[in-house]
């Protein structure tokens, strides 16, 4: 497993050939590449979460704002180039993305439990 812009010299080389990608919709560089949940493997979905992160005292205010001017950043451009690199943008703003963390982290947790894996601090 590894991230798709990292592979993609080898994969355009024929050196390599895609099973699936994690994400949890098809990778728009690769739509007929499966998702791991299509290909019976949903355990092993898993979405690339990219963002910015500030301080937890940070007011609300500052980092709606923050969200706001990268959304009005993103043109067609860098979307296009980040899906190129295998990425899925969502604008979702800091409440999904907090949420989509918090989300991942049980997901890992938990695997780690079932694994016995004891987080050390």
């Amino acid at each position: 497993m590894t991230a798709f812009a990292i592979v993609r010299p080898q994969l355009e080389a024929g050196k390599v050939k895609l099973l699936a990608v994690t994400n949890t919709t098809r990778a728009a560089v690769v739509p007929d590449v499966p998702t791991v949940t299509e290909a019976g493997y949903p355990d092993l979905a898993l979405d690339g979460l990219v963002g910015f992160f500030g301080p937890p005292t940070m007011p609300e205010r500052l980092r709606d704002g923050i969200a706001a001017d990268v959304r009005e950043t993103i043109d067609a451009v860098v979307e296009e180039r980040l899906h190129l690199t295998g990425q899925t943008p969502n604008f979702g703003g800091p409440a999904d993305f907090d949420a989509d963390i918090a989300h991942q982290r049980a997901r890992i947790a938990g695997a780690a439990k079932d694994l016995g894996i004891v987080p050390t601090q």
